[in-house]
């Protein structure tokens, strides 16, 4: 067996995460080009191709490859560089890429620049073994995802970059375990319109919000049918996470908008989800009331891979070499590009990478720099066995 490992180093993946980190990438706003020619710089550095693709203002992708012998398939190496803002209450700079007791630090280290440079310094390895494998490696990394993907790896699939892949590997944490899917998102607005009168007067008008309020209750006594035990939220869940309502303090208020986050298993679709809630809604109408459902955002698609797909069991196997154990399997509560990739490019894809998900999007944002070096080598021995 060709000893990939001997190419992959510690000191280049750390150096290379913390200029990752360093080079600021925040969406929104969504300018990320910065972030973008540091990647494309790096792969240019490490003798592999890369090429800067963008549509949207101030979004760029770097697209690279690497090709194996001849007959073989297409494995998509895929993650995304844009970070969410980093908020307060950090203990250190959140741009600094701090190295402290083995971890490194800062906005994106665990989501998912060092899924990211990982999949980099792999891919340079596998090059520097003259790429002992079949087929070739399409390398994307994203620079919109965190703001809904449309400049990033729908981008990538509009474009047909690497459509004709057989497996795709996106980077997000998942703190070296496997997740074959991902639950699904839809987001839902509900107006609740009823008649206006003076609060003195109430019997006269028919109260919006309080019809709402009425409807809101109901939709949090829903018990879903959808179930998958090896999510890491095995059901679907509802949340009303804004409301609106009135003009004056006196008024009876004529109309109400509520919003709901609903978050779906596999098996669900949007029209299964509308009828469930225009349900709710009905059995809680009353005189001079009526309501409407429109979904705003198809948002991702709820998605999950057969535990003996020949993607979970090859990446399985490479974990377990490398790590000497199995992973888990899990489906994660989030969305991902996965989702995208899966349904939108009709490509086999799961998620592994290095990052922690507690701490993505949080205060403190931190990732083990040994899981970020594990992760290097389990994406290289995982590309020679999917790809023969």
């Amino acid at each position: 067996m060709i000893d990939i490992n001997q190419y992959i180093k510690k000191d280049d993946v750390r150096s290379l995460l913390q200029k990752m980190i360093r080079s600021q990438s925040l969406n929104p706003p969504g300018d990320v080009r910065e972030c973008a020619n540091l990647i494309a710089d790096e792969l240019k550095r490490r003798d592999l191709p890369a090429e800067i693709l963008g549509e949207k203002p101030g979004v760029a992708n770097v697209v690279s490859s690497l090709e194996g012998q001849a007959g073989g398939k297409t494995l998509i190496w895929n993650g995304h560089f844009d970070v969410v803002p980093p908020g307060e209450n950090w203990a250190v700079d959140p741009f600094g890429g701090e190295l402290r007791e083995g971890y490194i630090y800062g906005r994106g280290a665990s989501d998912m620049k060092s899924g990211l440079a990982a999949m980099i310094v792999a891919l340079d390895a596998l090059r520097k073994a003259k790429a002992p494998f079949k087929g070739r490696i399409v390398f994307q990394a994203v620079g919109d995802e965190e703001t809904g993907s449309e400049g990033g790896t729908l981008l990538m699939i509009r474009r047909q970059i690497g459509a004709d892949a057989a497996y795709a590997l996106v980077s997000e944490p998942t703190n070296l375990q496997i997740s074959i899917g991902n639950r699904g998102l839809r987001w839902i607005e509900v107006t609740v319109k009823g008649r206006a009168s003076h609060a003195g007067r109430p019997h006269i008008g028919a109260n919006a919000l309080q019809a709402a309020a009425r409807m809101i209750s109901g939709l949090e006594k829903l018990t879903f049918k959808a179930h998958h035990p090896l999510f890491e939220i095995p059901s679907p869940s509802l949340s009303v996470t804004q409301i609106q309502a009135g003009t004056k303090i006196n008024i009876i208020p004529e109309r109400c908008t509520f919003s709901i986050d609903r978050r779906m298993i596999p098996g669900e679709t949007s029209e299964s989800v509308r009828q469930e809630i225009e349900e709710v809604l009905r059995q809680n109408l009353s005189e001079g009331i009526s309501a409407e459902v429109r979904i705003t955002h198809e948002g991702w698609d709820p998605y999950a891979l057969d535990p003996a797909s020949p993607l979970v069991v090859g990446l399985s196997r490479a974990i377990k070499e490398v790590v000497g154990e199995s992973p888990k399997l899990k489906g994660k509560a989030g969305c991902t590009d996965a989702s995208h990739l899966f349904h939108k490019a009709h490509i086999s894809s799961i998620c592994f990478g290095p990052g922690l998900e507690d701490t993505a999007h949080a205060a403190n944002e931190r990732v083990a720099l040994e899981k970020v070096l594990t992760a290097a080598k389990v994406y290289a021995r995982s590309a020679m066995i999917l790809l023969k």
